[in-house]
């Protein structure tokens, strides 16, 4: 059976209509601090203590009382005696008296009676005591208490997604689990009689499943839990029967290959059959125009074209926004962006009135960053492997020239 995509549908309106159905995942989960990295954070974090906790050495040096030395000076040195010393992670010793010091490392608390350090370059040790030939302001060279963060401070709104700083900031804060959302669970598979996991195979002719791994690391990136779920043939019967029997355990299918329009594409018969009311097949997009969507039992099925760059741009403008706002982030379709000059011409000759992806190089040594265009068939396997991010011309657009400003639009990951 042949058939025909009848009308493409607006790239802006098919990500939307397909937002609209998505909502947040809602499942918490505790995690240790350590293993909260790149989770999202499933109620606001208040910090429990104050950081530093005490007042605290910036310099290695000894801890004065300031009043000690009001009156210091290269002609009339102070000698104060020295009493102890204060080390990190250990409790300050007792009380400093008029006339002491204590020997302290940077990161130790002040001892009680000490209002300043003196750096160690500035004394010179005599026996017990030190002599100083310069006074000090009150606080100088001391970090107050809570002057990082205070005891009460909203550290992270929930939706935050946790970076290694944060987590390593909660655990300074005595935090040592964090609520976070559970990570949507995302589907892959490969359609097609052709597909080999096995090397071997793909020497004697078949095709290697590369695509998955690419998929199943791209959805890491973007937060998301991967389930790989290998490689179904070109049946349709076959690949309802699957969709029908994994999706309960999903947040979202994502599914390669099997979407144009011959008898072999499985991937777009199958969604077609099982939900035609919420069926998008056919994207105002350049490479990615065959890809499309639906929902089975209200989970997003999102299927990619099987060709390479086809593939990565219907993930970037379909899966990734869902995917973003399943974890309460904004649902745009790149991960950051950045201005470059566009370096060589780009001539649009096809999909005029289609959004059409241009992936580049990015130089962000040159100033101003530039970029360069990596053009070739959307088949070509190493257009992502030597591009950075992508460009866009705009619909009606018939080429970007030469020197023109443009955003560069990054992925998670490649």
């Amino acid at each position: 059976m042949y058939r025909r995509i009848t009308q493409f549908t607006d790239i802006w309106d098919a990500q939307r209509t397909l937002l609209e159905g998505v909502g947040p995942v809602r499942e918490r989960e505790y995690v240790h601090v350590f293993e909260s990295y790149g989770r999202v954070v499933a109620e606001p974090v208040y910090s429990p203590a104050d950081l530093p906790a005490e007042h605290a050495s910036h310099m290695d040096g000894f801890a004065v009382n300031s009043k000690d030395l009001e009156n210091a000076s290269p002609e009339n040195p102070v000698r104060l005696r020295v009493v102890g010393e204060s080390l990190p992670g250990r409790p300050s010793p007792a009380k400093l008296k008029p006339g002491e010091a204590v020997r302290i490392l940077t990161g130790a608390y002040l001892p009680e009676g000490a209002d300043a350090v003196v750096p160690q370059e500035f004394v010179s040790r005599e026996g017990s005591e030190v002599v100083v030939s310069a006074s000090v302001k009150p606080w100088e060279y001391v970090d107050l208490r809570g002057f990082d963060v205070r005891k009460g401070q909203l550290l992270f709104g929930a939706g935050h997604r946790v970076k290694a700083a944060d987590a390593s900031l909660m655990a300074a804060l005595g935090i040592e689990h964090v609520s976070v959302l559970r990570r949507p669970r995302v589907g892959v598979v490969a359609v097609g009689d052709e597909l080999t996991e096995s090397f071997e195979e793909a020497r004697r002719g078949r095709v290697l499943n590369t695509h998955s791994r690419f998929t199943v690391r791209l959805v890491e990136a973007a937060g998301g839990e991967p389930v790989y779920l290998g490689i179904v043939p070109d049946d349709v019967e076959t690949y309802k029967e699957f969709v029908s029997r994994n999706i309960g355990s999903l947040d979202m299918l994502l599914s390669i290959a099997g979407s144009s329009i011959s008898e072999k594409d499985v991937s777009s018969l199958s969604a077609g059959f099982m939900n035609r009311s919420q069926y998008v097949h056919g994207l105002k997009l350049q490479p990615g125009r065959i890809g499309g969507f639906t929902f089975v039992r209200g989970k997003p099925w999102i299927f990619l074209p099987g060709l390479v760059m086809s593939t990565l741009n219907v993930f970037m403008f379909l899966a990734y926004p869902a995917l973003r706002k399943m974890q309460y982030m904004e649902p745009r379709f790149y991960w950051r962006r950045s201005k470059a000059i566009l370096s060589g011409n780009v001539y649009f000759r096809k999909y005029i009135d289609f959004v059409k992806v241009v992936w580049v190089r990015v130089d962000e040594e040159s100033d101003p960053p530039r970029c360069y265009p990596i053009l070739g068939e959307s088949s070509g396997l190493s257009i992502p492997s030597r591009s950075d991010g992508f460009i866009l011309g705009e619909p009606g657009v018939k080429q970007l020239e030469s020197g023109t400003q443009v955003y560069v639009h990054y992925p998670p990951a490649l």
